[in-house]
């Protein structure tokens, strides 16, 4: 079995002149973020791996939800192609994934986010920020994971918590 935690990036600010890529959390999703990863760990246990968009907003919010799951900040790997990614790219990085993790937090944007939660079948209009989805898929291979093998398991959104 594979479990996959879809997180959406926190609310970034709006506060600073600069280019997208680069814009940093606000104070809520800061906030959001370290909630959102209390939760994730109270639902799934510590990530055997956090895969995040290395922009700014993103891995800002997978350090703040490691630090709350307990998960070594270092270790979150990033992938330049998670960002803004569309969902045949976001499958492609977690293919790459070694499969002896089992389980995944993937740190990334929308629309690519809420697509890849409606590819496994829960249809969302919006996977809104500092929110999470989680699927497990009846595969011991990342490359397999798919709607056929996939079983949602919960999802979370940051306004709940």
């Amino acid at each position: 079995m594979k479990t996959l935690i879809i997180l959406r990036h926190g609310k970034s600010s709006w506060e600073y002149d600069t280019r997208d890529f680069d814009r940093p959390l606000s104070d809520r999703g800061i906030k959001n973020a370290s909630e959102m990863g209390s939760f994730i760990l109270s639902k799934t246990g510590t990530p055997d791996i956090i895969l995040s968009s290395d922009a700014n907003r993103a891995l800002s919010t997978a350090k703040l939800a490691a630090e709350s799951m307990g998960f070594p900040a270092e270790k979150i790997e990033t992938d330049h192609e998670l960002y803004l990614a569309s969902v045949r790219e976001i499958l492609k990085s977690i293919a790459k994934l070694p499969d002896d993790h089992r389980s995944c937090v993937v740190v990334g944007h929308n629309p690519g986010l809420t697509y890849l939660v409606n590819h496994f079948g829960v249809q969302l209009d919006n996977l809104p920020t500092a929110s999470a989805a989680c699927f497990e898929f009846n595969t011991d291979t990342w490359k397999e994971i798919s709607p056929d093998n996939a079983v949602f398991k919960w999802s979370k959104l940051a306004r709940e918590l």
